[in-house]
């Protein structure tokens, strides 16, 4: 506790545990004050998608929220207790509106600091498997938020926490970069594989086929 903070009182944390109560946890829709609140108090893990094509183009979507606007590496949290291979596939169909292969193993870890809070991520080569089913627009159009473009560099206008994505491009053009750290996955105590995926806790994806 904070020099000016107060405990809350017993009625108050009452009320907090009748309004955290109503969320299930699993399928629902955090509040944005919780989740502002969640990213504020706890680093956040994500999965990275850098999607590039035969000809080492980079397809990059626009952002525009309250922390920045500009180019990014589309990415997606983690759901509470969700295997990462579906975290994958989930990002996938609500970035780019198709599949994709994903690598194995991720080719870099990445730790990001900015005005949403600290976020761990892991970045997975990867290539589209079919037709994006969003807009693609040219290098120097106008975009819109959750539209695509193909860069065969990255653009000046990147999003303000994805400007690592130089280094991390220029250490995969150099060889610089393995093929990742092996991933191992650990399933203890009475809920295990037989509970049901997570239908998406930070906000809502797009269905999965």
């Amino acid at each position: 506790m904070q020099a000016g903070e107060q405990e809350l009182s017993d009625e108050e944390l009452r009320t907090l545990e009748s309004l955290l109560a109503r969320l299930s946890g699993r399928g629902a829709s955090l509040p944005k004050p919780l989740f502002r609140f969640i990213t504020e108090v706890s680093a956040t893990a994500n999965v990275d998608l850098l999607v590039r094509d035969g000809e080492g183009r980079v397809l990059l979507a626009w952002r525009d929220d309250a922390f920045g606007t500009g180019w990014h590496v589309p990415g997606s949290i983690i759901r509470h207790r969700e295997d990462m291979a579906h975290r994958i596939e989930a990002c996938a169909r609500d970035e780019f509106g198709c599949a994709v292969e994903a690598a194995e193993r991720p080719v870099a870890l990445l730790q990001i600091f900015d005005d949403r809070g600290h976020s761990i991520s892991l970045c997975y080569p990867a290539m589209l498997r079919g037709s994006p089913g969003k807009r693609i627009v040219e290098p120097g159009g106008t975009p819109e938020a959750g539209d695509l473009c193909w860069f065969t560099e990255l653009p000046a206008a990147l999003y303000p926490s994805h400007f690592v994505y130089r280094e991390v491009l220029e250490a995969l053009e150099h060889g610089q970069l393995g093929e990742g750290a092996r991933l191992f996955t650990q399933r203890a105590g009475r809920r295990g594989t037989s509970q049901a995926m997570p239908e998406g806790v930070i906000r809502d994806d797009a269905p999965l086929a």
